[in-house]
């Protein structure tokens, strides 16, 4: 089904019209925090593929259970990466050798199954701690440890592309976890275009990667390829399984990172192989009115990309 974004005339419909679309994505959260709590299972695990807001709904959840009196930590599955010399590497379009951080094998599945493991067994009595990775993507290896201290009754929140993957999932037994899928779920029609969820999640991450990893265009391109051949391969099929689905769709979105967008690719020289891409996704949001992101609230899981 598409969605259409909805027209208005003056700024305080243009509010209006965010925070209709804040509290739906709010009643999402509302309901998939309800059914954690109602379940009254140990662990949960946060999906979704590249820029669908992860990181914002982990919080936004864990606030949802602290305030109904349940205490809640997140755990990244990133952080149980391989060291860089014992990734998996593929050869990238440029015949260069790269690891790749999206095959489930340049997972430490040990690790993570020893660490589920103490989880299932863990006992605050006992005066220890559990121990977490810590892994740093710059460097490409773990660089620590930290101290988890979970009590009884305690939930803990696995967040990651990879908490969908069948060789997590198995790790994890299915009566002691609730299973949450976020996504751009929906196409989105504004300005007179179509906009597909994988151009709103390349769109968001263009501008993330900029503002966040110091990332230049290019290098957001480069990985896209590569990003969704892994989202089609082993985040799809498995999507509709999970106990809840989130859209992170808001369709006032592209009205906001428009001129932040813009911004960003205008780092492309007209050289760059991907040029004539970057100039495409301008053509089709030069009808998209823009927004001002002050209307948008501190707490939107859109703030994830653009703050």
């Amino acid at each position: 089904m598409k969605v259409n974004e909805q027209k208005y005339e003056t700024e305080r419909e243009m509010l209006e019209y965010i925070n209709g679309r804040e509290a739906e994505f709010e009643s999402q959260l509302a309901a998939a925090a309800s059914g954690i709590l109602s379940w009254g299972r140990r662990t949960v695990t946060l999906s979704g593929p590249s820029c669908s807001g992860k990181t914002t709904t982990a919080k936004k959840l864990i606030g949802a259970l602290t305030a109904a009196g349940v205490r809640a930590h997140v755990v990244s599955i990133d952080d149980f990466y391989k060291n860089r010399e014992n990734a998996v590497y593929k050869i990238g379009r440029d015949g260069k050798l790269k690891p790749d951080y999206e095959t489930v094998r340049s997972i430490d599945l040990d690790a993570f199954s020893e660490f589920v493991l103490r989880l299932r067994s863990y006992n605050r009595a006992e005066n220890a701690p559990l121990r977490v990775p810590v892994f740093d993507f710059a460097s490409g290896r773990r660089t620590g440890e930290r101290e988890l201290w979970p009590e009884d009754g305690d939930i803990i929140i696995f967040e990651g592309i990879q908490a969908i993957y069948p060789e997590i999932v198995s790790l994890l037994p299915t009566e002691m976890n609730v299973s949450v899928h976020i996504s751009v779920a929906e196409p989105l029609s504004v300005g007179g275009e179509v906009f597909m969820p994988e151009d709103i999640r390349l769109i968001r991450r263009l501008v993330r990667d900029y503002n966040y990893r110091s990332a230049l265009p290019e290098t957001t391109f480069y990985l896209w390829d590569d990003v969704r051949e892994n989202e089609i391969l082993n985040i799809e099929p498995y999507c509709a399984g999970c106990d809840f689905l989130i859209n992170s769709l808001l369709p006032y979105e592209l009205g906001v990172i428009k001129p932040y967008l813009f911004g960003v690719l205008g780092k492309l020289s007209e050289q760059s192989e991907y040029y004539e891409r970057a100039q495409k996704i301008r053509g089709t949001l030069l009808g998209v009115r823009e927004i001002p992101l002050g209307l948008v609230p501190e707490g939107s899981v859109f703030r994830e990309f653009l703050n």
